[in-house]
């Protein structure tokens, strides 16, 4: 499958993936209410950080290798998936251990305990996961995704709404990883070819992209910790639900690396410098179209879309959302642009700088939060967003230079603009927001199109990802 289409196909599954997501916060969220849906933001946002220690090892080693060396798949899977199995259960058995250290409120111990029995089995479907990527198979890799999502949805709402509570949501958590398990041991098949693995000393590499991605995922929870620390319960359920929504341009995201780390590994090992210039470039492109967009509609409905979405009881919340949204717009700039370094061998100073990011956003958090509420933790993530983003992208300035110094990102702002001043200037009436953000999303894409930012060559590529004849 060609990039350009792999690469649409695999955002229009995530787009299904994190509509879903979203259905079962929103779900959540009038469910449990403002309390017991901040309880489970919290436990899920401890899980996820914990979960890094078992799908960003072995899986991004399987990604990584097996990407640069897909006939030699089926070699690596027999070294490595035993050392997968042993590690998610002695990690779970190391949360039961450590969780009245993790979290000092009795009331979340047990619900830590029953949501960290998802980590051996969610471990071992990333890692089968995995396994599609670095073999390029895209398509059963978008599947698996959405098979996962539509379950986790289905299961946690389910049980929620039989009266289960944060319980029964964690349980269906753990329900979902076991479905998309299933599915992946089914459609895993190994090349029929095999060669023997390049000698390579992969554990240092999947130690430091542990650590890596433990740090880059912390800096998606520390204001949410630090304002449980500081504030009341009911600000952290109304911050939980800003933060749900600002991290969708990171969800967004991950579709776009999990595709560009095995075909940049790819085509470094081979030394097809025009290819990679031409995925990276292609790549940060589409990326900084959609953020601009997804900026540009929040800027306008930010309130509109909390009050629809969660209910009016969270809509205070509307200009944190406007805040952390470009922060994390910022920071999932930052995790494509790593990606590009970790696929050239510079996974060290990755990993060295976004651990020093993470004690940035600490510090800010400690003072900033006290003083500005719950956008202090917003302001804080903007600021480590901004300098992350600015870092990575000096580090990949070769690659990135014929788009930074390029007339594209200039029309992407100048568009959004655009589209800002007519959206505040003309007076919709009683015309429902949806609407409007429909018809100003169409008049921003035109606009791109007339100023020749979108070609018939991108217009093509997503032509053919949706399987539509000439």
């Amino acid at each position: 499958m060609k990039l350009g289409r792999a690469t649409i196909l695999l955002l229009l599954s995530q787009t299904i993936v994190l509509a879903s997501g979203l259905a079962v916060n929103l779900g959540l969220a009038r469910l449990l209410g403002v309390v017991e849906y901040g309880n489970y933001g919290l436990v899920i946002s401890v899980l996820v950080v914990i979960e890094i220690f078992v799908i960003a090892g072995i899986p991004e080693v399987i990604q990584k290798f097996g990407g640069e060396q897909p006939e030699a798949m089926a070699q690596l899977v027999r070294q490595t998936l035993r050392w997968q199995m042993l590690y998610t259960v002695l990690l779970y058995g190391g949360l039961w251990l450590a969780t009245p250290l993790l979290v000092r409120d009795e009331s979340l111990i047990a619900l830590l305990r029953i949501a960290g029995l998802d980590i051996i089995v969610y471990g071992l479907y990333k890692y089968f996961l995995g396994v599609q990527n670095g073999l390029h198979r895209f398509q059963p890799y978008s599947w698996l995704g959405i098979i996962y999502a539509l379950s986790r949805a289905i299961a946690i709402l389910g049980l929620v709404a039989l009266g289960f509570s944060v319980q029964g949501a964690l349980i269906g958590n753990i329900i979902a990883s076991c479905a998309g398990l299933l599915f992946a041991l089914f459609w895993y098949r190994p090349p029929r070819v095999e060669t023997a693995p390049m000698p390579v000393r992969y554990g240092a590499w999947a130690l430091q992209n542990v650590l890596y991605s433990f740090g880059l995922n912390t800096l998606f929870a520390i204001d949410l910790w630090l304002i449980k620390y500081f504030l009341s319960e009911h600000e952290v359920g109304l911050y939980v639900s800003v933060s749900v929504l600002a991290k969708l341009s990171y969800l967004m995201s991950i579709a776009v690396s999990v595709m560009l780390l095995p075909s940049l590994a790819r085509a470094t090992a081979q030394q097809q410098e025009q290819r990679s210039e031409e995925l990276i470039r292609d790549t940060l492109r589409y990326l900084l179209i959609f953020l601009t967009l997804l900026n540009l509609v929040v800027a306008l409905f930010a309130k509109e879309i909390i009050a629809l979405l969660f209910g009016a009881q969270f809509a205070d919340a509307a200009n944190v959302l406007v805040w952390l949204m470009a922060g994390h717009s910022c920071i999932t700039l930052m995790a494509v642009s790593n990606t590009v370094m970790i696929a050239r061998n510079m996974m060290h100073t990755c990993f060295v700088r976004v651990l020093a990011l993470v004690a940035l956003d600490v510090a800010l958090n400690f003072a900033l939060v006290p003083r500005f509420q719950l956008l202090g933790g917003a302001l804080a993530t903007s600021l480590v967003g901004v300098l992350g983003a600015a870092l990575a992208l000096w580090h990949i300035r070769r690659e990135a230079k014929p788009l930074l110094f390029s007339w594209s990102i200039p029309r992407m702002l100048g568009v959004a603009l655009g589209v800002y001043i007519i959206a505040q200037s003309v007076a919709f009436a009683s015309v429902d927001f949806i609407a409007k953000a429909i018809v100003l999303t169409g008049l921003y894409f035109l606009l791109l199109w007339m100023s020749k930012e979108i070609s018939a060559v991108d217009l093509r590529r997503l032509r053919e990802s949706l399987g539509v004849p000439k």
